[in-house]
């Protein structure tokens, strides 16, 4: 039984290692190892765009993680009062959110907001006073939701599991 843990192990990250020791390569291929070298990082990190996908995404995760945490604690905490047959459906949204590979959920977030902000600007636009209707788009808020929705069902299963380990008095 050890040695099936074991080669699980390996075979989830000897990939990972191999990716991170490549990353130190002198070499200009990766497939041509010439020795130990930062010279990459550096022109990386030189790199205006790069720079900013790093700023956009440390930004997007740190406000997720903050905005998930909040919402799925407060969530977990509310879940615990449901029974019968609403938990159920709950419970299946939840699980179904983490079941589904990532890729997946995004594809149908990207789709669901472009349909939903195609649908809601005209209706902004006819009801709206002046002649400059704001238009909603893609953007850091909607970056921002999409990907706390997503982590939030993380957030509902750790916290419950942690709750139904606790005593009920507390």
């Amino acid at each position: 039984m050890r040695l099936y843990a074991i080669a699980v192990y390996l075979f989830l990250y000897i990939p990972i290692g191999i990716i991170v020791l490549f990353s130190f390569n002198a070499g200009r291929h990766a497939s041509d190892f010439r020795g130990f070298s930062i010279q990459w990082y550096g022109k990386a990190l030189a790199n205006p765009f790069v720079m900013e996908a790093l700023t956009t995404s440390l930004l997007v995760a740190f406000t997720t993680a903050v905005l998930a945490s909040l919402m799925g604690t407060t969530a977990a905490l509310a879940l615990q009062n449901v029974t019968g047959r609403l938990r159920a459906l709950y419970d299946g949204v939840i699980y179904v959110a983490i079941m589904i590979p990532g890729i997946v959920i995004g594809i149908a977030t990207l789709i669901a907001l472009v349909t939903l902000f195609d649908a809601v600007n005209p209706l902004l636009a006819a009801l709206w006073p002046t002649n400059k209707p704001p238009q909603l788009g893609m953007g850091y808020i909607s970056l921002i939701a999409a990907h706390t929705l997503f982590t939030m069902a993380l957030v509902i299963v750790i916290v419950r599991a942690r709750i139904a380990g606790m005593d009920r008095a507390l």
